[in-house]
């Protein structure tokens, strides 16, 4: 996977995990190397996560989520409201009813998703590389698919 921008991602990733955490987790500091992210299978062949601060199952957490061009989850929505900042790619994050949120988000735009907001989580056909976008949670992560 090819980063594009290397020291704007890192500088938004680096301001944004520094005002989201609240608080060190170490007093020497936490560096991952992109290389290092531990990216696992949430969706096969759609949704890679790595969680690189906390535990995104059982409390708050910093999480890089990973979409191939094209791809997309299904309708969903999730019991707490998450922020995020979009590292590379086109990504689209469409809330039912929500005009606003029809737009294509590129390298160093942030988004929010309220508690319970039915949406999609999709990298454009036409993104030249994989969508990769960090978000934070202060509560556990979960995903309930709208039937």
């Amino acid at each position: 996977m090819k980063t594009s921008h290397p020291i704007v991602i890192a500088s938004v990733v680096a301001a944004f995990l520094s005002a989201c955490s609240g608080e060190s987790t170490s007093t020497e500091g936490v560096f991952v190397p992109a290389a290092d992210v531990p990216y696992v299978d949430i969706i096969e062949e759609v949704v890679q996560f790595g969680t690189v601060m906390g535990d995104r199952e059982s409390g708050a957490h910093g999480t890089f989520v990973r979409i191939p061009p094209g791809q997309a989850t299904p309708l969903h929505v999730h019991g707490a409201e998450y922020h995020a900042v979009v590292l590379q790619g086109n990504f689209e994050n469409p809330i039912t009813g929500n005009a606003d949120s029809e737009v294509v988000l590129t390298t160093g735009s942030y988004y929010s998703v309220p508690a319970e907001a039915e949406h999609v989580t999709r990298c454009a056909a036409d993104s030249p590389v994989d969508c990769v976008s960090f978000f934070y949670q202060d509560v556990a992560f979960d995903f309930t698919p709208v039937e």
